[in-house]
């Protein structure tokens, strides 16, 4: 009895999971390059920057190109021969203030033939008013860069400018929720059903069926984004499907009806 309360439960309730955007390698300069990935199930965000390993990157999200330096406050990021370093921007021209609470973590910092690819990570929101709020939503958002001519802090030069990220959403196998794009169908179907998959790594994914007595009936590995299942022996009833990471025990479920 507890088996089918429990199915019932599942059947009828919705599912909600995290979600996640990212602004893939946004292009700052020929060498130069930054991408945003902003989970909302973890409240982080991070910063994978990549550019020579032999001066220092510096980028300041939410803060557009035709705004010289900024306004007095704006967030700016920096890497230099001290380390990844959160900064704000002065009032005018001037060298970008340490702010008070460093909030980016360094997680990997790596060089390989010239080329630095440094990743980090903070909240999307700090609750620091020197710190910009990264979106959690499709949208568009300005970054302001530039680069030194060494990795000592310093002036940058001409070797500065604009660009665009622009966010869009995702879904990967620690972060599910947009559950439309796992497509399962027909449903109801009699001889077949097909299932979906958005394009994440399915390595380490696997298919789960249960019945409403919570017998498992069915399992099979996944490794092609579309993958179809006979339904035709399968007993006229509402089953689970169930999607898992094997990875790290995450899983997202949808109701299937054979008829």
């Amino acid at each position: 009895m507890r088996k089918i309360t429990l199915l019932l439960f599942l059947i009828t309730a919705p599912f909600a999971f995290s979600q996640s955007w990212t602004t893939g390698a946004v292009s700052l300069a020929a060498d130069y390059t930054v991408q945003f990935d902003i989970d909302s199930g973890t409240g982080l965000v991070t910063m994978t920057m990549i550019g020579p390993d032999n001066v220092w990157l510096g980028v300041a999200p939410g803060v557009a190109s035709g705004n010289s330096m900024g306004n007095l406050g704006d967030d700016a990021v920096v890497f230099n021969s001290v380390g990844l370093q959160d900064r704000n921007m002065p009032s005018g021209t001037g060298t970008p203030n340490l702010d008070g609470s460093q909030d980016w973590t360094v997680s990997s910092n790596t060089t390989a033939a010239g080329v630095r690819t440094l990743i980090a990570t903070r909240a999307i929101n700090t609750g620091d008013s020197n710190d910009y709020v990264f979106p959690t939503s499709e949208t568009t958002f300005p970054l302001l860069w530039a680069k030194g001519s060494s990795l000592s802090f310093g002036y940058h030069g001409s070797t500065k400018g604009g660009a665009t990220a622009t966010t869009t959403s995702t879904l990967s196998v620690d972060s599910f929720e947009n559950l439309s794009n796992v497509k399962l169908y027909p449903n109801p179907a009699s001889t077949q059903l097909n299932l979906e998959l958005p394009s994440f790594n399915t390595d380490e994914l696997s298919i789960e069926v249960y019945n409403v007595l919570g017998k498992r009936i069915y399992t099979t590995s996944i490794n092609q984004f579309k993958t179809s299942i006979d339904v035709s022996n399968w007993n006229n009833s509402i089953y689970l499907v169930k999607v898992i990471s094997k990875a790290n025990n995450k899983s997202i479920t949808k109701r299937f009806v054979k008829i």
